[in-house]
């Protein structure tokens, strides 16, 4: 690849990441050739649609999310360490708009995405396989019901959002202690 062709895809590939970190996760690849002042063709030829822009901007967050739960894996609590993995989680998730999106979405455009995101099943199902939460939840599941916490924290205020994490998260840790009995038994 030539030179010139090369800094042109990293100027794409940098004011897209610049923009999707700031929020702007709807940012057309017109708009995007604009800001870095690229032709259209060159950033189609980078990201060949907005949903491919997107999960290429994320992937790289969805692998820190593998290697936070692969870590968690041998940490001495399991239960704990599922805390710790969804507490990261749910943080990346509110800080970097788009993730859980690009997490729940079944149908990925990217390789790369479809891979990064079945090895964090995989991850997370072992984890999960540490912990023997009763009843059994999947890899997957989990990841479905992390989205359920990223609503939830994000309808506080900002200045309450770690307190309500912490209480999300709390209850979600009592209710995988294997063997608990159901409420009012």
């Amino acid at each position: 690849m030539r030179a010139d062709a090369v800094r042109n895809r990293e100027k794409v590939f940098d004011e897209a990441r610049r923009a999707v970190l700031d929020g702007e996760i709807a940012l057309t690849l017109n708009e995007l050739a604009r800001r870095a002042g690229v032709g259209v063709g060159t950033v189609y030829r980078v990201f060949p649609t907005q949903r491919a822009m997107l999960e290429c901007v994320l992937e790289e967050a969805v692998r820190r999310l593998v290697d936070t739960a692969e870590e968690a894996q041998g940490q001495p609590d399991p239960a704990s360490a599922l805390v710790g993995f969804l507490r990261a989680a749910l943080t990346a998730a509110l800080a970097q708009p788009g993730l859980i999106n690009v997490l729940i979405t079944g149908t990925d455009e990217t390789e790369s995405l479809r891979r990064a995101k079945g090895e964090l099943v995989a991850a997370v199902s072992r984890l999960l396989g540490l912990v023997r939460p009763a009843p059994a939840l999947t890899g997957e599941n989990l990841l479905k019901l992390l989205c359920g916490l990223v609503h939830a924290v994000g309808e506080h205020p900002a200045e309450r959002r770690s307190a309500a994490a912490d209480n999300y998260l709390a209850l979600l840790r009592g209710g995988l202690a294997p063997n608990s009995a159901p409420p009012g038994a």
